[in-house]
């Protein structure tokens, strides 16, 4: 297959992978009256979602190192199924939901960077700058349509018919990854005593920059995806959105900015340099999460056009630290690199929501615009860190 259809297809297929990304943060307004759960609790389902990504995330990049990352990529998706249903038939709580988000998330682990060694491992090395930027930037476009696919289907059918409508995409993923790939075996794999050895990878000053960059844009990221919808439905109240503008589209094109954003950023760097081009972004981030923190009681096509920017930026820089990270590690291992970035920016991921949770319910809670205004200032405020920490290990 040529490599423009199989980045092609291969994008497609971890966007239908991620049709269950949104079950809980695009229905966090119905869960915090439904359940009764608190702001801290809502990070904690959130962050159940990026620990089973982190802790599975480690294990499921390493292991490409040594067996086809196809095999890996398929038990993925067969696990993503599983926490779909999971989730739409037997969480009904704060508890429940816990285990089913979990898998949600180590199926991602299994699906994500291991998908992209997949995809690497099958193109010429001409391709794989563009292959990689295309194929994590399609993580927005799998998230934005989630949001889109429960925002809608809860709008037109009811919450039960939105949570199930999630299960119908890694299936249909499964089936055109079997049809488009074929196992092949390792082209040099690394013995088991080496595998798990991540020492290299900790060496490597410049790809350890990317890592820390990428903890603090993970943090940053998914706090925002995890809350946005909660967000914007206060602020829809609180400044009397007209009636057409409708939240979850709202947040849909916020998370889609993630595609060409990503797409462009990397452009970006490949013309200034990956580190001008991260600090721009990363800085220029902060002052929207700033000016969208104080925008809750401002008019709602105002709030919208801040946190659609927001999304743009918040994303921008995504596909150059990934690609700086895989491009500064050695052949013999990208596989542990790729690991340990994951490990990394998931960890991020997991606690960016739950330090957003527990600040969101101090601060007075989700009907508080002060506490609105706290949450997103602090999710920006992290972000600063990833600029140091590229020119500290250049």
């Amino acid at each position: 297959m040529k490599p423009a259809s199989l980045i092609t297809v291969l994008c497609i297929a971890e966007v239908l992978t991620m049709t269950p990304f949104a079950t809980f943060p695009a229905l966090l307004p119905y869960y915090f009256e439904a359940w009764q759960i608190t702001g801290s609790e809502a990070g904690w389902v959130n962050g159940s979602f990026f620990l089973g990504i982190t802790l599975f995330g480690v294990f499921a990049s390493t292991l490409t190192d040594r067996i086809d990352a196809r095999k890996i990529v398929l038990f993925g998706l067969f696990m993503a199924l599983v926490g779909a249903i999971g989730f739409a038939f037997f969480a009904d709580g704060f508890v429940t939901s816990l285990p089913w988000r979990f898998i949600s998330g180590a199926s991602l682990a299994c699906t994500y960077m291991p998908g992209l060694r997949m995809l690497t491992d099958r193109l010429q090395a001409a391709s794989h700058a563009r292959g990689i930027a295309f194929y994590t930037a399609c993580f927005s476009t799998g998230s934005a349509l989630s949001f889109l696919l429960i925002g809608q289907v809860e709008t037109w059918l009811g919450v039960e018919a939105a949570v199930n409508s999630a299960i119908f995409g890694p299936p249909v993923a499964l089936i055109m990854t079997l049809l488009v790939t074929r196992s092949t075996p390792h082209p040099s794999p690394r013995g088991w005593r080496e595998l798990f050895n991540y020492l290299p990878v900790l060496k490597n000053r410049k790809s350890m920059g990317y890592v820390v960059s990428y903890f603090c844009h993970s943090w940053e990221l998914m706090a925002m995806r995890s809350f946005i919808v909660a967000f914007l439905a206060f602020a829809a109240v609180n400044s009397a959105a007209p009636a057409w503008m409708d939240v979850s589209v709202v947040a849909t094109i916020v998370i889609f900015m993630g595609l060409p954003a990503s797409v462009m950023g990397n452009e970006l760097a490949l013309k200034i340099g990956r580190t001008p081009a991260i600090l721009i972004l990363m800085m220029t981030g902060f002052a929207l999460s700033i000016l969208l923190g104080l925008s809750s009681g401002w008019p709602f096509m105002l709030v919208a056009a801040i946190a659609i920017l927001y999304g743009t930026f918040v994303t921008a820089d995504s596909s150059s630290i990934t690609s700086g990270a895989v491009l500064a590690a050695s052949s013999d291992s990208r596989g542990s690199t790729m690991a340990v970035h994951s490990f990394f920016g998931f960890a991020g991921a997991m606690l960016g929501p739950v330090a957003a949770g527990i600040i969101l319910e101090s601060g007075g809670g989700h009907q508080d615009a002060g506490a609105w205004a706290m949450v997103f200032i602090s999710m920006g405020a992290v972000s600063l860190i990833g600029p140091f920490a590229l020119r500290m290990t250049r």
